[in-house]
Order: structure tokens, then C-alpha cells, then sequence
């Protein structure tokens, strides 16, 4: 729909109460004046929690002004607000949205993804007072603005933050730069190309979740906040991992090069693990019995090599579905030959 030349028809506020709770733009074409006119709406919904745009263009440069007799000073009761795709011909003139600073000063989640952010103003950021979750996924952030979008005071109430797939390099600055936000406790920073990872970094003294999957480091290091309950480094180039994680719940080492389980005192808590698509040949008693508290395990689609220490544990543990949840179907040897392509289930090497 284009709503380029939208005028809002005027109606006392008393005559319509509408129960809405979304409001959902797809495709649409908006200006700057047309999204003034579209303020108007919110006299009408009282009820209205969620703001959705996606695949919308804008043509214009955040202008926005709606005029003083018909100001809206504040969302009423939106809480979220998603924006997706939004296509800005005009992005790199854009205003700095000053005059809409007040309006989500109550919005508790944010998301604006694949939409050419590379910087949110100091100000702003200090302006959003009750955000607990921004999303700004598929932008252009990077770390010298980054540093300007979190700068003291910014996102007070901020719990969770999502950078995946922008143009961050190194994580040590950006744990150093996120120091500023004290409620931070989940980071998702993957699918950023990050360089080597340093001996050690600072991080936000609350973290617990911390996804640095897709990033293409080759170790974890001490850098790591030892404070973390959930972390995710699938799809990586890691070969071993002996990291001492006190308080870690979930482990999630997909799509690595792990030749072997990582050592289970190093995780004296853990209760999930997925390890799948790794190069693991084999797993024992003991290595399980490592995990003292370890529900989960996923380690399917690995090179099994059906020997038969390995067929002799899992055909004296028939509860392997329990602790397996894709046991059997994505366990299948990788030799010895004769066996290839067998679920390790049903695996019967000869006497020799």
C-alpha cells in the first residue's frame, strides 16, 4: 500500500475504541509527512502494544514533526516496535530522530534489522530509558560508533543486545565498549568477522549469554566472561576447547573441528551440550561420566569409528536415548569400511 499521501481523517477520540493490539505495515511506501498523519492513530488505539514494518520504504530523512496542535508526546502503551527491511534511499542524510526522542521513551523492545543502522546518537540511546532488548541485526554497525551509540547513560535498562552480522572486528573492543550498560546479560555478536581472540577482555559484569557463533575464530581464550551460563561458538574453526567455565549451563559447539569431547570437569554444571557435525571418532563411559550434572547431549553426525570399545558402550548403556536426544538415526559409523553408513545401533563388527 502507499501511504505517501495519507491524511488522517479527523474523528473525536470518544466515538472509536478499538480493542488493537498490532499494527502491521507490509510493502508499504511512507514519507516523513505521512508518518506524522499516522500518530494520529494512537488517539484511537489505547490498547495498541506492538508497531510492525516490514519491507517498507521511506522516503525521506526523519523529518518527522508532527505539528504542536496535534503533537504526540509518547506511544501510550507500545511496547515493542520491529522495523525490517526498512529502504531508505536517503540513509547517510538521515536526521538524528531527535524530534521522536520522547515517543519511545516507554518502548521496552526494539528491533531494527537489515536497515543500514550504522549509528544510533549518544543522546538517543540516553533517551531510551525503558528499552530492555534492541535487536540491530544485518546493519553497518561498527566499533567507533558502537562506542558513540553506547556511551554513559545509554540503554539504562538494557538486557539484552543482538549485533549479528555487522562489520565488528575485534570482540576485545566491543566487550570494552558495552562496559557501559550494567543490566547487560545477553550479547549475540555473531556472524561478525572477528580477529583473533586476545588472552583476555572486559566484559559487562552481569553477562550470562554470549553467542559468538559464525565468527570464524579459531580459539577461546581466558577473553571469555567467566560469568556466562549459556554460550554458543557453533559453526567455527575450533579444534579443542579446555576453557574452565564455572557457571556454564549450555554449550553449544556445533559445526567445529573437535576431534574429542571437551573435558567435563571443566564444566562442573553444564546440563546441555550440542557437539554435533564436529570430527569426534568415539565416546566413552568415562568421558560421559566426566559431566557430573549432563541431561543433554547431542552429538550426532560425527566420524564414529565403530571399534568395538565404542559398539560395546552403547550396546551396554540402553539409555543412551534418554541422554542422546538424536540417538539413533544421526549416529552412523565411518568405519571400518565394511560398516560405513551404519547406525551404530545396529552395528555388529566381525569376531576378527
Amino acid at each position: 500500500i502507499n501511504v505517501a499521501n495519507f491524511r488522517f481523517s479527523e474523528l473525536s477520540a470518544e466515538e472509536i475504541n478499538s480493542p488493537m493490539k498490532k499494527l502491521a505495515f507490509r510493502n508499504a511506501d511512507l514519507t516523513d509527512e505521512s508518518f506524522n498523519e499516522l500518530l494520529k492513530l494512537l488517539r484511537y488505539t489505547p490498547e495498541l502494544l506492538q508497531a510492525e514494518f516490514d519491507d517498507c520504504a521511506l522516503d525521506g530523512v526523519g523529518d518527522f514533526q508532527p505539528s504542536e496542535s496535534d503533537i504526540v508526546r509518547e506511544l501510550g502503551k507500545v511496547e515493542t516496535l520491529i522495523i525490517r527491511r526498512l529502504h531508505i534511499p536517503r540513509f547517510y542524510s538521515f536526521n538524528d530522530l531527535r524530534s521522536v526522542y520522547s515517543l519511545l521513551e516507554k518502548v521496552k523492545r526494539i528491533t531494527v534489522e537489515n536497515s543500514k543502522v550504522f549509528l544510533v546518537p549518544c543522546e538517543f540511546s540516553q533517551r531510551l530509558r525503558s528499552l530492555e532488548f534492541l535487536d540491530l541485526s544485518e546493519n553497518l554497525m561498527v566499533e567507533e560508533y558502537l562506542r558513540n551509540s553506547a556511551c554513559e547513560g545509554a540503554w539504562p535498562s538494557l538486557q539484552t543486545l543482538i549485533l549479528s552480522q555487522n562489520y565488528l572486528k575485534s570482540i576485545e573492543r566491543t566487550g570494552e565498549i558495552l562496559l557501559t550498560l550494567k543490566n547487560l546479560t545477553d550479547l549475540d555478536i555473531s556472524r561478525n568477522s572477528f580477529r583473533p581472540m586476545p588472552d583476555t577482555c572486559r566484559w559487562p559484569p552481569k553477562m550470562r549469554f554470549l553467542n559468538l557463533s559464525s565468527t570464524g575464530i579459531w580459539a577461546v581464550k581466558m577473553c571469555i566472561p567467566q560469568t556466562l551460563e549459556v554460550l554458543d561458538v557453533s559453526n567455527n574453526n575450533l579444534d579443542s576447547f579446555s576453557l574452565f567455565l564455572p557457571r556454564l549451563r549450555e554449550l553449544y559447539i556445533s559445526r567445529n573441528k573437535l576431534k574429542t569431547l571437551p573435558d567435563g570437569s571443566l564444566f562442573p554444571v553444564l546440563l546441555v551440550m550440542k557437539i554435533r557435525e564436529n570430527a569426534l571418532s568415539t565416546f566413552s563411559k568415562d568421558q560421559l561420566g566426566s559431566f557430573p550434572k549432563l541431561e543433554t547431549l547431542e552429538a550426532g553426525d560425527n566420524h564414529f569409528v565403530c571399534s568395538c570399545e565404542l559398539l560395546s558402550f552403547t550396546l551396554g548403556q540402553p539409555a543412551l536415548s534418554q541422554v542422546l536426544p538424536d540417538w539413533p538415526d544421526s549416529y552412523l559409523c565411518n568405519s571400518p569400511p565394511r560398516l560405513r553408513g551404519q547406525r551404530v545401533q545396529e552395528a555388529r563388527p566381525s569376531v576378527l
